[in-house]
């Protein structure tokens, strides 16, 4: 099945604009976070929406195409982060740390966390599962994010020799603190300066090894340092 990047939708599932796209984008999340995705039937979906199955299939051919359309939906709101500040790259450090304040609130929801543990439990029994998720998700995400990097390559504000290695680092570098215990529950959602404190961190780490001015964010990283000493 082929992927269309453009809106991390699985193709020839129609865009969730509609009322009724995202009515039932809402009651098959319900179903998937309350009873798994193998459990959790197109006819049981049509049910909790409240639409008939030749509505439901309008929208969505197949189960997996409206599996899909659930994680690109989410991840939307971050392609459209990334597209604001790519339209605007005047302070590159002021538009990296609001693009990992977005994905920070994107991966670390509750929505989010459940989509996860749904494809951890399911995939072995199901790797078309983990396929659909990572390609309408995390593989979207870094392709928008090296492709962000590669403008800032041409405008001279960046030296990043490979804009996909150097996304993913950086995506690691976001969820490091607080991904895997928000994901096994062993912390509450981090409070906002947790949250600022890591992206600042991670951003000035990053522009320090790739901005073409890194001596900005070394300067950045002594002033934070001295400040917790």
């Amino acid at each position: 099945m082929a992927i269309d990047t453009s809106c991390g939708m699985i193709e020839g599932a129609s865009a969730p604009a509609s009322a009724k796209a995202q009515q039932v984008l809402a009651a098959a999340s319900r179903l998937f976070m309350a009873h798994g995705y193998g459990a959790t039937s197109m006819d049981a979906i049509a049910r909790e929406a409240g639409v008939s199955k030749a509505t439901l299939y309008a929208h969505f051919p197949s189960k997996d195409r409206l599996f899909g359309a659930i994680i690109g939906h989410r991840c939307q709101r971050f392609s459209q982060a990334l597209a604001a500040q790519d339209a605007d790259p005047a302070d590159l450090r002021g538009a990296l740390l609001a693009i990992g304040a977005s994905f920070l609130q994107m991966i670390l929801s509750e929505q989010a966390r459940g989509i996860y543990r749904i494809v951890i439990a399911e995939a072995p029994r199901l790797p078309e599962l983990g396929r659909i998720f990572f390609e309408s998700g995390p593989a979207i995400v870094t392709r928008r994010l090296a492709d962000f990097l590669q403008h800032a390559n041409e405008r001279g504000q960046t030296a990043v020799p490979d804009p996909w290695l150097a996304a993913k680092q950086l995506i690691g570098a976001l969820q490091g603190p607080f991904h895997m215990a928000r994901l096994v529950g062993l912390i509450d959602q981090p409070d906002e300066a947790e949250l600022e404190r890591a992206t600042t961190t991670a951003v000035d780490v990053f522009l320090a090894a790739y901005a073409t001015d890194g001596a900005a964010a070394r300067a950045n990283l002594r002033q934070a340092a001295a400040g917790q000493a």
